[in-house]
C-alpha cells in the first residue's frame, strides 16, 4: 500500500514540476479531444494557450523585476520601521511541501472539483491545479495550529468549494468586462475579494461623484487625450513613482518605458491565450451542456490572467505608495510591505471586473483590501514564523517575526475560526 501511495505521490510530484506553461497546454490537448476537437486543432489550441501563458509569466516577472526594487526604494525613501518584514508568498511553498499531504493536492482539489460537480454545486471545471496550492496552506496553517490533519484537510476542502462557488457568482463579470466568455477564476485570493468587493460596489453606487465617474481606460483617453492612453499614462506613473524612489533620470525614465511596455504587451499576451483557450471551452461547455441539458459551466483560470488586465497593472502600480502610507497609519499594523508590493494587481484582478475597469473605484477598494492583508499578515505573523522554521526556512538576521502581505485570506479564516476552539494565537 506504501509503494502505491509512493508511487502515486512522484507522479502527481512530476504533473506539479511541470509547471502551468507545460502543462496547461497538456490538459487542455486531452480537454480538446475528450469534448470533440479534432487532435491537430486541440493540439493548436493547447499551444497557444501555453505560449499565451508563458507570455503573461514574462510580464508578470517583467513587473516583479521593475516594480520590486522601486518599492524597495520608495521603503528605504519613506524610512519605514516595522517589525515584520514581508518576505513575499514564497514562503508559503515550504510550508506546504512540508506536509505529507502535499503530493496529493491535485488529486484531491480535483475530487473535491468532481464530487461538487455531480452534486450541482458548482458550474466550474477548474483545469488550473496550481489553483489548489493557496487551499493547501489552509491545510498548513490549521493543521499547525490545532495538530490535526483531518482539521487541515477540512479547512482545504472549504477553501476549494467556497473559491469555486465565488467563482461562478463573479464569472459574469469576467465575461462582461474582461472579454472572456465561459471563464471564471476560482482562485482562492482573487475569490476572496471579489467578495469583499460586493458591497463597495453597493456602496460606490450611492457616492456622488464617485457613482458617475467613468474613470476606465477609455473614457479617460476620451477626457485627457493621449495622457489617458494606458501605455502614456504607464510611462508617466513608471516615471513619477521612480523619482519619488530616488532614481535618476535615466533610471526613472528606464522604469517608466518598462510599465509602458508592460501595459502595452500584457492584453497581446491575453489576446493569444484566449485564441487557444476559448475554442476548447466552447467545444467543453457544448459537450457537458448537451449531455447535461439545463445546466451552465465555465472553465477555471487562474486569476493572473485578470492581473494582466491594463486597469489592474494601472491600479497596482498607484497603490505602491498609497500601500506604504497605510502601513505606517494602520492601527495594529506591523507588517512592513516589501517583497510581494510587486503583485498588487492580484488585490484587484477580480474586482476591477466588477467595478467595470474603473480605476478610481479600484484603488479605493484596494487600498481597503491591502490594509486588511497588513492586519492579517501581523496577527498570523507567529503561526507562519514557526511554521517555516520548522519547514527549514532562514530567518532574517534581527527578526523575530516574518509574514507576507499576499496572506491567502481563507487561511487566514479558516485559522481563526480553529483558534476559537483552540485558545491559538488569534
Amino acid at each position: 500500500m506504501s509503494e502505491i501511495a509512493n508511487a502515486i505521490s512522484v507522479f502527481f510530484g512530476w504533473i506539479n514540476s511541470l509547471g502551468a506553461t507545460v502543462m496547461l497546454p497538456i490538459a487542455l490537448f486531452l480537454i480538446g479531444i475528450a469534448f470533440g476537437l479534432k487532435p491537430a486543432q486541440s493540439f493548436v489550441n493547447g499551444l497557444r494557450v501555453g505560449i499565451g501563458f508563458y507570455g503573461l509569466n514574462l510580464m508578470t516577472g517583467a513587473i516583479a523585476s521593475t516594480v520590486g526594487p522601486l518599492a524597495n526604494a520608495l521603503v528605504e525613501r519613506t524610512g519605514l520601521a516595522l517589525s515584520i518584514p514581508d518576505v513575499g508568498v514564497a514562503v508559503h511553498f515550504p510550508i506546504t511541501f512540508s506536509l505529507t499531504a502535499a503530493a496529493f493536492m491535485i488529486p484531491l482539489g480535483i475530487l473535491v472539483n468532481v464530487v461538487m460537480l455531480l452534486l450541482k454545486l458548482t458550474k466550474t471545471v477548474d483545469i488550473d491545479v496550481w489553483n489548489f496550492w493557496p487551499s493547501m496552506f489552509s491545510w498548513a496553517c490549521v493543521q499547525g495550529l490545532t495538530g490535526s490533519a483531518f482539521y487541515g484537510f477540512l479547512a482545504f476542502v472549504f477553501t476549494v468549494a467556497i473559491s469555486l462557488v465565488l467563482g461562478d457568482m463573479q464569472a459574469k463579470y469576467i465575461e462582461k468586462y474582461y472579454n472572456m466568455p465561459g471563464i471564471s477564476f476560482p482562485h482562492p485570493f482573487s475569490s476572496f475579494f471579489g467578495l469583499l468587493a460586493w458591497p463597495f460596489m453597493w456602496l460606490f453606487d450611492r457616492i456622488p461623484g464617485i457613482k458617475d465617474w467613468n474613470a476606465d481606460i477609455d473614457s479617460l483617453q476620451k477626457k485627457i487625450g493621449p495622457l489617458g492612453n494606458s501605455t502614456v499614462f504607464g510611462l508617466v506613473i513608471g516615471i513619477g513613482l521612480s523619482f519619488l524612489g530616488g532614481y535618476d533620470v535615466i533610471k526613472a525614465l528606464q522604469t517608466g518605458v518598462v510599465v509602458a511596455a508592460i501595459l502595452l504587451l500584457l492584453p497581446e499576451m491575453l489576446k493569444v491565450l484566449m485564441s487557444g483557450l476559448f475554442p476548447i471551452s466552447e467545444a467543453a461547455r457544448k459537450w457537458l451542456t448537451q449531455r447535461f441539458p439545463g445546466r451552465e459551466f465555465y472553465i477555471g483560470l487562474d486569476c493572473a490572467v485578470g492581473v494582466a488586465q491594463p486597469s489592474a497593472v494601472i491600479v497596482a502600480v498607484l497603490l505602491i505608495p498609497i500601500t506604504l502610507v497605510m502601513a505606517t497609519i494602520l492601527p495594529g499594523n506591523k507588517l512592513l510591505p516589501l517583497a510581494d508590493l510587486a503583485y498588487l494587481g492580484f488585490w484587484v484582478a477580480m474586482p476591477m471586473a466588477m467595478f467595470k475597469n474603473n480605476i478610481v473605484k479600484g484603488v479605493l477598494f484596494g487600498a481597503f483590501a491591502i490594509g486588511v492583508s497588513m492586519l492579517m499578515a501581523t496577527s498570523i505573523a507567529p503561526l507562519v514564523t514557526r511554521l517555516a522554521v520548522e519547514a527549514g526556512t532562514t530567518i532574517p538576521e534581527g527578526v523575530s517575526q516574518i509574514s507576507m502581505l499576499t496572506v491567502y485570506p481563507w487561511a487566514w479564516v479558516t485559522t481563526w475560526f480553529s483558534s476559537l476552539f483552540t485558545g491559538g494565537i488569534f
